[in-house]
């Protein structure tokens, strides 16, 4: 690895914990909540408002590729390429935040035993926004300035305004053997600013605001 390449990923992990991004709390805020159980394989997947669907998708985590967890994303409905969580919660490599089940040195309960709180997009421009940023961050050997490229994502990351997922696993079955999961039970909240637009369905209530910076 280069100097330029080390510099960088030290950055992107040891400026981790103070970007997390404008604070929500000078506006009133609202949250939902969604609860659900799968089986190992399964998949759950809902829309939550403003055009965007949250997916629990099982993941191949095993050395056989066995199904071991699921996947956490929330995308929008016509472009479902586009995470809206992973811009958002750095370190952008090596994070398992958004994996429930063994990942980056945790077992299965190492990974279920606390909840994920993860920051998400709540806008399209936003995601247009800090996307190209954070593939410069990530390969700042391709960007344009590249001993400038963590520290412009950065800057952009501190300067939006975002939602807060929090995830947290109620109770599971696995494994004892090869700590696969076979079943799990989830409940996710979301809380975000009053004027994004939660389905009504989902009966949203008012909530308090996250700090979303440090």
């Amino acid at each position: 690895m280069n100097g330029l390449m080390l510099r960088t990923s030290l950055l992107l992990l040891c400026l981790a914990s103070s970007a997390a991004g404008q604070s929500s709390a000078a506006m009133p805020c609202h949250s939902i909540v969604l609860s659900a159980e799968l089986s190992s394989g399964n998949r759950f997947e809902r829309a939550i408002g403003g055009s965007l669907v949250f997916h629990v998708d099982p993941e191949r985590l095993g050395p056989k590729g066995e199904l071991d967890g699921w996947r956490i994303t929330l995308v929008p409905v016509r472009e479902p390429d586009h995470d809206y969580i992973y811009p958002v919660n750095p370190p952008l490599r090596f994070n398992g935040l958004q994996t429930l089940g063994p990942s980056y040195g945790d077992d299965t309960k190492g990974s279920l035993g606390h909840p994920h709180e993860m920051r998400f997009l709540l806008y399209p421009t936003d995601y247009d926004r800090i996307s190209p940023l954070m593939t410069n961050a990530l390969w700042p050997y391709k960007a344009p300035d590249p001993d400038k490229a963590a520290d412009e994502y950065f800057a952009v990351l501190k300067a939006l305004t975002t939602g807060q997922l929090k995830v947290s696993v109620q109770a599971y079955d696995a494994d004892p053997v090869t700590d696969s999961i076979r079943h799990i039970k989830f409940k996710a909240e979301f809380t975000t600013p009053e004027n994004f637009a939660f389905d009504p369905m989902l009966k949203p209530e008012r909530a308090g605001c996250p700090t979303l910076s440090e």
